[in-house]
């Protein structure tokens, strides 16, 4: 069976992005999951609510990318005009779509609030789109073909853009990946040396192989990456082994850290926590609340200094002697205790002590 490659490319659309007003982290969130199942991601774009801009964006894109995902501009408000010029720019008539205009109205009332007449143009969308449901507001996405291509147009929110990729845009992605020749990418994270070392072991061993080499520094780690086709991972089978042999002695962990997965599994079942950090300046409690949902089901008591506990479970992080660090997590009376020696970094910036501590009583 023919291999293919897909590629793709994403604008946010929102003066409010452009002008540093809020983030965008929709294109970053759907390219992630889109690198996982093997589509190349290409450009990502972000265009202020300017129909020419817009339009210039869409020429990009189509001229690189097979798929091409628009954020933003689906509301009901005259700033909202996404779907008109998209519509425009591929020739495509606006049709209303009646059924969505009555789950809009159904949805509006359900909350207590005014159906107005101009909330109509949220369910109007290209001759032949598809409608991808939102659960989570007003504004559906839609996707449609047009000249080879595949757009995917959906709301600003990140909660509705999360309801339409569990509604329709996942399983889409998955199905039509199946034969996809995934772009893989091969991670190996690395502690110990810095980046010019820890490539200066590796750079030898690429002579004889067509591959993309990246190398990322992420204190205290430098990550290697490795990508190349997976219709050639056979001929490269013998390189990944010879970096595996290689950078054996430095290694941390490979592909995603574990850390997440870990607390977030051994605080499952935890109601009441106390977490007392005397060194990190809040870096690990944030990183917890990161993990466990913001401690949305838990009751936290947070100190940045160390002093009697009074709660079953706990985590201590303190300084135990000179140059050392020591922490003591106790979760259902078993007590696990790390300690991490402060003298390989004690000439760096605090700042960075503090960083590289952090990550080593993860390890």
């Amino acid at each position: 069976m023919n291999q293919k490659i897909i590629k793709a490319s994403h604008i946010a659309v929102g003066s409010e992005l452009t002008s540093g007003q809020t983030l965008n982290t929709n294109s970053h969130n759907l390219a992630g999951y889109l690198q996982k199942k093997g589509v190349l991601n290409d450009y990502h774009l972000i265009v202020p609510d300017n129909k020419a801009l817009i339009q210039n964006t869409l020429q990009l894109a189509t001229s690189e990318s097979d798929w091409i995902f628009v954020y933003g501009g689906l509301g009901p408000t005259t700033d909202d005009f996404t779907r008109n010029v998209v519509a425009e720019w591929t020739g495509l008539d606006l049709e209303f779509n009646e059924s969505v205009w009555q789950y809009i109205q159904n949805y509006l009332k359900g909350r207590n609030y005014p159906v107005r007449e101009f909330q109509k143009q949220q369910a109007y969308f290209p001759h032949g789109a598809e409608v991808m449901e939102n659960s989570k507001g007003t504004a559906h996405g839609f996707c449609f073909p047009w000249k080879n291509k595949m757009f995917f147009v959906l709301p600003g929110p990140p909660k509705e853009i999360t309801s339409i990729c569990e509604n329709f845009l996942y399983n889409y992605i998955d199905k039509a990946t199946v034969n996809n020749n995934a772009w893989l990418t091969y991670i190996w994270n690395t502690i110990g040396l810095g980046e010019s070392e820890v490539a200066n072991k590796i750079e030898q061993e690429l002579t004889n192989y067509k591959v993309e080499v990246g190398y990322r520094v992420h204190l205290p780690y430098v990550e290697v990456k490795v990508s190349f086709f997976k219709n050639e991972l056979q001929k490269n089978q013998n390189l990944l082994d010879k970096i595996d042999l290689i950078l054996k002695p430095l290694l941390a962990y490979k592909d995603q850290p574990p850390f997440k997965d870990f607390f977030k599994n051994l605080l499952a079942n935890v109601i009441d926590f106390s977490i007392q950090d005397e060194f990190t300046n809040g870096l690990i409690f944030d990183d917890l609340k990161k993990w466990t949902d913001n401690f949305s089901d838990k009751k936290i008591d947070y100190k940045n200094f160390v002093t009697e506990v009074n709660k079953e479970n706990y985590l201590k992080i303190y300084h135990s002697e000179q140059e050392r660090v020591k922490a003591d997590l106790n979760i259902n009376s078993q007590l696990h205790t790390f300690e991490v020696e402060r003298i390989p970094v004690v000439k760096l910036p605090i700042e960075r002590q503090i960083l590289f501590i952090k990550e080593m009583l993860y390890l």
